[in-house]
C-alpha cells in the first residue's frame, strides 16, 4: 500500500498466523468456485493489464499512463479520468456444474455488464453484491465478459434534472458511492471507478448455502441460547444433512428456497469483552451441507457472546448516552476511522492489522467507522473481534440530504440488508448509526433556506422514511444491537447538545475558540472533535520537493484541503508558542499544538465521567499524505497526538488540569475493578529541573471504574515553572503542565545524550527537555515527544531498521527558539 511502514516486532509472523486463522474461520466453500482474473482495460485504442480488485486510477498508474496522483499537484491533472466511461474485459469458462452464477462482490458504481456482447446486468450501488445466473451458457468454452463503467457525473446530472432541484451535499447524493471519493476537507478528489471487489463464478449442483447466521437469544453466566439461521437453495429434491460442529440434522427438502433454524446451547459460556475489560473469547461454528455422504458446501462463522445496551435516558442533567457491555457501563476511548487509501486495492491485510494493533496499543476500545467512507472489508471486523476494538458503524450517509424516490430507497434498503447481514456476527460491532451530520445540517446549517415548502416537505419525508423507518427496521430484523438515527443527535447550535445524546464539538478549530473551552463544553458522549497538524517531514517529502517546503507552495496547498487550515494552525500556534524559524520546526510544532489541545479535551471527557461516557476524536488515520486532524499519518507514523492518546487512555491515568489564576487540579481515572491506593506526589520544578517547593505528598484512594479528584486548586503563580503529578509506587505519571505559556518562558538549552543498546535507545539530559522528538530514521519509537529530567535516564524501544540509527535526529521544544 505504501512506501513507508511502521515496523512492528515479530509482526510478520504474528500476522501470517493470525490471518490464516481468521480466514479459515469466517469463510464459505461452495463446490467449484473460481475467481475471474486476467482483466484488461481499454485506453487510446489499446488494452492494458488491470487488477481486480482495483480501480481505474490504480490501473492507469500501474501502467505508467498517469503520474502519482498523491505527488505535488498531480491530483488536478487526473480529473479528466472521471469525466469519461471506462471498459474492462476478461474471459472465463464454466465447468460442468448444473448451476452457474457470476458474482460481482463490488462494482464502483454505474456499470453495464455484457457477456458475449449481450447486456445481462446494470448496477448502481458500489456497496452491494450483484449476481447473474449464467447457467444458460455453454460449458468449457471461452466467454467474453465486459464491464463498462459509466461516468458518474453524467448520471448525477440526469438525476438532478429529473428531481428539479439540487440537494444539500452536491451531486454525490444521487449515487451510492463512497462520499470521500468526491473530495473532503482531508481528502483528495479522486472520483474513481472500477471492479473494487472480487468477481467470482459460483458453481453448484444439488444445493447451496445462501446464508448462515448465528444469533444470540439469551445469555447468562450459566448458559447461552443461540439460533443458527440457515438459508438453502435446493435444485434437486432429496434428503440433506446439515452438520454444525458435531451435531447432524437431516431434512427432506423440495426444490426451492428453505429457511431452517437450529437451536444451539452453550453451558458456562465465556463472554466477549472489549479491550481493557476482559478477554475476547470467540466461538467457532462450522456448517456443512451434505447429500449422500458428500459435502456439497461449508461455511464457518466466529461469534462472541456479549450483551450490548445503549443507555439513552432522561436524568437530572439532560439525557444520558453510554454503552453497557455485559451489563457494565464502559467509558469509550477511541477515534473516528476513515478509509485507509483513496485506492482501496492498495490496502493490504497487513495494513489492517498494523492500524488496528496501533488502536489497541493506544489503549483504545472503540473506533467509529465514519459514514462518508465504505462498509469495511471482512478482515477489518475480524481483527477488531480478536483485539477487542468496539465498532460504532455508520451507514454510508454523510453531511447531505438524499433523494426520496422509491427506486433510491429500495436500492438503499437492499444495501443495508446485505451489509447488516454480512456483519451481524461480529461482537465488535455495537451500534449502527443512520448518518453523519445530516440531521444537524438540515436543522442548523441553513440548508432549508434553498427550498420552498413543498420541496422541504418532500426532503423531510424521505429523510424520515430512510433514517426513522427503513434503516432501524433492517437493524432490528437482522442484528441484535442498538440503532442511532444521526450523529450528532443535536448540533452545537442547539443549547441542549451539551446535555443530551452524542455531540460533535467544533467550536475549537472551526470557530477558533480557545483550547480551554474543551474543559467546559463537555457533552454526555463526544463522538467528534479535533484539530489539525502537518504530517512529519519524512511524510511531506513523499509528496513535496524540498524546494516546495513552504506552506504557500502549490504542493503544500494541494495537500491542505481545509480552506482555513493553515491559517488556523498558525493562529493557535501563535497563541502559545514563539514563531518557528524554519519550515521543519513549524511542522514539528504543529503536532505539539495539536496534541496539547486534544489532550485537554480527552482528559476532560475522561475525568468528567460518569456524566460524559465516551470520547472519539477526529480522526485516527489518513487516506493519503495530507495535513489533517489525524493522529496517525498515511504511512502509519504516529504524530505527537497518538503518543498523547496512548498516555491519556491508560487504564489508570493522572491528569494535571490548568485553570485560570495559576490554579491546578489533579485527577485520576481508573478502569480497575477494585479501589487503588498509593501515595500521590505533586512536584513543581523550575526550568533548571530543581524543585521550586518541597514536593507535596498525599495518600490517595482511587475509585474503580470512574474518575477521582485528588487535588483541587493547587496554586502555582510564578513564571518559568512546571507541575508534575505521579504515583509513588507505580509508573503512573501525568503530562507536565507549565505555569505560563511557553512563549513567555525562558527555556534552557538541554544537552541531550543518547546511547544505542541493541534496539534500546538510552536518553539523558543535563536540563529539563520538553517534547523531545526522535526522528530521521524509519521505524517506531515506543515513546516520543517526551520529557527528560536531568539526572534521569529514559529507555526507549525502537522497532525498525537499526542500520539507519546513525541518522537519528533529536529535537526538543528549545529548538524552536533557536536560530538556524
Amino acid at each position: 500500500m505504501k512506501t513507508l511502514k511502521n515496523y512492528r516486532f515479530l509482526i510478520g509472523l504474528f500476522f501470517l498466523l493470525f490471518v490464516v486463522f481468521i480466514i479459515n474461520d469466517n469463510s464459505i466453500k461452495q463446490s467449484d468456485n473460481q475467481q475471474i482474473n486476467n482483466w484488461e482495460f481499454g485506453f487510446q485504442d489499446q488494452w492494458f493489464h488491470a487488477k481486480a480488485p482495483g480501480d481505474i486510477v490504480a490501473d492507469l498508474l500501474s501502467n505508467q499512463l498517469i503520474n502519482d496522483p498523491y505527488f505535488g499537484t498531480n491530483e488536478d491533472s487526473i480529473q479528466w479520468i472521471f469525466n469519461r466511461d471506462w471498459t474492462y474485459k476478461s474471459n472465463f469458462q464454466l465447468g460442468l456444474s448444473q448451476n452457474q452464477e457470476l458474482v460481482f462482490n463490488g462494482l464502483d458504481t454505474y456499470a453495464l455488464i455484457y457477456i458475449n456482447d449481450s447486456l445481462v446486468l446494470k448496477t448502481d450501488n458500489m456497496f452491494r453484491k450483484w449476481i447473474v445466473d449464467v447457467s444458460f451458457l455453454k460449458r468449457q468454452k471461452d466467454h467474453q465478459l465486459k464491464v463498462v463503467f459509466k461516468n458518474v457525473f453524467d448520471k448525477e446530472r440526469q438525476k438532478i434534472k429529473q428531481l428539479g432541484y439540487d440537494l444539500p451535499g452536491g451531486t454525490r447524493v444521487h449515487t451510492r458511492k463512497a462520499g470521500f471519493h468526491y473530495g473532503w476537507d482531508w481528502g483528495a478528489k479522486i472520483t474513481t471507478s472500477g471492479i473494487w471487489k472480487k468477481v467470482e463464478i459460483n458453481a453448484w449442483n444439488d444445493a447451496i448455502i445462501r446464508e448462515f447466521e448465528v444469533f444470540q437469544k439469551e445469555l447468562s453466566d450459566k448458559s447461552a441460547s443461540l439460533d443458527a439461521n440457515i438459508e438453502l437453495q435446493v435444485q434437486t429434491a432429496a434428503d440433506y444433512s446439515l452438520e454444525i460442529n458435531d451435531s447432524i440434522y437431516t431434512y427432506s427438502l423440495t426444490k426451492g428456497e428453505h429457511h431452517i433454524t437450529i437451536p444451539i446451547s452453550i453451558d458456562q459460556p465465556n463472554r466477549w469483552w472489549p479491550n481493557g475489560h476482559g478477554k475476547q473469547h470467540l466461538y467457532s461454528f462450522s456448517l456443512s451441507l451434505i447429500k449422500d455422504k458428500k459435502i456439497l458446501a461449508t461455511k464457518q462463522k466466529k461469534i462472541g457472546l456479549r450483551d450490548v445496551e445503549l443507555v439513552n435516558e432522561k436524568d437530572s442533567l439532560g439525557t444520558s448516552f453510554y454503552f453497557k457491555i455485559n451489563g457494565k457501563p464502559i467509558f469509550m476511548k477511541g477515534a473516528n476511522y476513515i478509509p485507509q487509501d483513496h485506492l482501496q486495492n492498495r490496502v493490504s491485510k497487513q495494513d489492517y492489522l498494523h492500524l488496528l494493533s496501533d488502536a489497541k496499543n493506544s489503549n483504545m476500545n472503540m473506533l467509529r467507522v465514519w459514514g462518508g467512507g465504505i462498509y469495511e472489508q471482512d478482515i477489518f471486523y475480524d481483527i477488531c473481534d480478536s483485539l477487542g476494538i468496539l465498532i460504532w458503524q455508520d451507514f454510508m450517509f454523510a453531511c447531505a440530504m438524499y433523494p426520496s424516490d422509491s427506486l433510491f430507497l429500495d436500492n438503499v434498503k437492499k444495501e443495508a440488508v446485505e451489509n447488516v447481514r454480512r456483519l451481524n456476527h461480529h461482537p465488535s460491532i455495537v451500534l449502527w448509526c443512520g448518518n453523519n451530520e445530516n440531521s444537524e445540517g438540515w436543522q442548523r446549517w441553513g440548508w432549508q433556506d434553498a427550498f420552498d415548502s413543498s420541496e422541504k416537505q418532500e426532503i423531510e419525508k424521505g429523510y424520515k422514511q430512510l433514517f426513522n423507518d427503513i434503516l432501524p427496521d433492517v437493524v432490528s430484523q437482522y442484528a441484535q444491537i442498538p440503532y442511532w438515527e444521526s450523529s450528532p443527535s443535536l448540533g452545537r447550535g442547539d443549547p441542549r447538545h451539551q446535555f443530551e445524546g452524542d455531540a460533535h464539538y467544533w467550536g475549537v478549530w472551526h470557530d477558533a475558540e480557545p483550547f480551554e473551552n474543551l474543559l467546559q463544553k463537555v457533552p454526555r458522549f463526544m463522538s467528534e472533535f479535533g484539530f489539525q497538524s502537518f504530517p512529519s517531514i519524512e511524510t511531506i517529502s513523499t509528496f513535496c520537493d524540498t524546494s516546495d517546503f513552504d506552506l504557500n507552495s502549490p504542493s503544500m496547498l494541494s495537500h491542505q484541503k481545509h480552506p482555513r487550515g493553515n491559517a488556523l494552525i498558525l493562529e493557535y500556534m501563535e497563541r502559545e508558542y514563539p514563531t518557528p524559524n524554519s519550515f521543519e520546526k513549524l511542522v514539528y510544532l504543529s503536532q505539539i499544538v495539536q496534541s496539547q489541545g486534544i489532550r485537554m479535551g480527552l482528559e476532560a471527557h475522561r475525568y468528567n465521567q460518569p456524566y460524559c461516557m465516551g470520547t472519539l476524536y477526529w480522526q485516527f488515520n489518513d487516506c493519503w499524505p495530507v495535513a489533517s486532524w489525524s493522529s496517525r499519518d498515511y504511512f502509519g507514523n504516529w504524530k505527537a497526538l497518538n503518543y498523547a492518546v496512548q498516555q491519556v487512555f491508560q487504564p489508570l491515568a493522572l491528569s494535571v488540569v490548568s485553570k485560570p489564576n495559576g490554579l491546578f487540579d489533579v485527577w485520576a481515572v481508573s478502569e480497575q475493578e477494585t479501589l487503588f491506593k498509593d501515595s500521590l506526589l505533586i512536584e513543581v520544578f523550575d526550568l533548571d529541573g530543581n524543585l521550586a517547593f518541597p514536593a507535596q505528598r498525599k495518600e490517595v484512594s482511587i475509585s474503580p471504574n470512574t474518575a477521582t479528584q485528588l487535588i483541587k486548586d493547587l496554586s502555582v503563580t510564578s513564571k518559568n515553572l512546571f507541575v508534575l503529578a505521579r504515583l509513588k509506587n507505580s509508573d503512573i505519571k501525568s503530562h507536565i503542565q507549565f505555569s505560563s505559556k511557553p512563549k513567555d518562558m525562558e527555556l534552557i538549552s538541554p544537552n541531550i545524550q543518547y546511547e544505542w543498546q541493541g534496539n534500546k535507545l538510552i536518553l539523558q539530559s543535563d536540563a529539563p527537555a520538553f517534547q523531545v522528538y526522535l526522528h530521521g530514521i524509519k521505524g517506531h519509537f515506543s515513546s516520543n515527544f517526551l520529557t527528560l529530567m536531568p539526572g534521569k535516564k529514559k529507555t526507549i524501544f525502537f522497532e525498525g531498521d537499526l542500520n539507519q540509527k546513525d541518522k537519528l535526529l533529536i529535537w526538543s521544544l528549545y529548538n524552536i527558539y533557536q536560530d538556524e
